[in-house]
């Protein structure tokens, strides 16, 4: 066993396993939401226009090369264009929901390793004090700033590795969380205007009225 290692004590089996599952679900997550396609201008006008001049065999198409992401959202909604608006909305949102469902995934997980984390490296170190100072208690000898200085810095080296896990765990989880907000809200504010335009209807920029221009 590494020397670094056995510093630890204890607690460095549970630290050893929260470091290797924030590891592996950081590079999940991360693998999830690079595959998601980006939402570029000219693609939002290319969908809007689809949505609005397309005949069966655009429609056809497209839904064919929708995979993942906004894309398939766009491919169900052309392929059931002949549904009332109604029953599109609620096809919509539960794609929404899972969507929403499949992005969040595990982001809870890595926020609770966040959490505990700092706290077994606490608890690590208020162990080796309390063997430190259990250690010294039995020396017949004068205590020396080294002898001290040496168990102080075992006892607070799994403080430090608790929050070296901590901190990438709380922030991939906040960031990934933050990534899917604003990534729905552009797919869904997308696919409002898309089914708007299902309709023949399109929204434009509203002109300021005359006499706020004039103020």
């Amino acid at each position: 066993m590494p020397q670094w290692f056995a510093t630890m004590g204890a607690v460095g089996w549970p630290l050893g396993l929260c470091s290797l599952l924030a590891v592996a679900l950081i590079l999940e997550r991360l693998q999830v939401f690079l595959a998601l396609a980006p939402l570029r201008q000219a693609a939002r006008q290319a969908a809007l226009s689809a949505c609005r001049d397309c005949d069966p065999q655009t429609c056809e198409r497209l839904w064919r090369s929708a995979r993942k992401g906004w894309s398939q959202a766009l491919g169900l909604l052309l392929e059931h264009r002949q549904l009332a608006p109604t029953q599109r909305e609620d096809m919509l949102g539960c794609w929404l929901l899972e969507e929403r469902q499949r992005l969040s995934r595990h982001l809870r997980l890595l926020q609770l390793i966040g959490v505990l984390a700092p706290m077994l490296g606490l608890l690590g170190t208020v162990l080796g004090m309390v063997a430190m100072f259990a250690d010294i208690a039995a020396l017949d000898q004068p205590v020396t700033p080294a002898l001290l200085a040496d168990g102080l810095w075992q006892a607070l080296y799994t403080t430090v590795w608790g929050l070296c896990i901590a901190i990438p765990a709380l922030a991939a989880g906040q960031g990934f969380a933050l990534w899917a907000e604003r990534y729905l809200e552009g797919v869904q504010t997308l696919l409002n205007r898309c089914h708007l335009a299902l309709e023949g209807l399109e929204l434009t920029p509203t002109m300021p009225h005359a006499g706020w221009a004039s103020a």
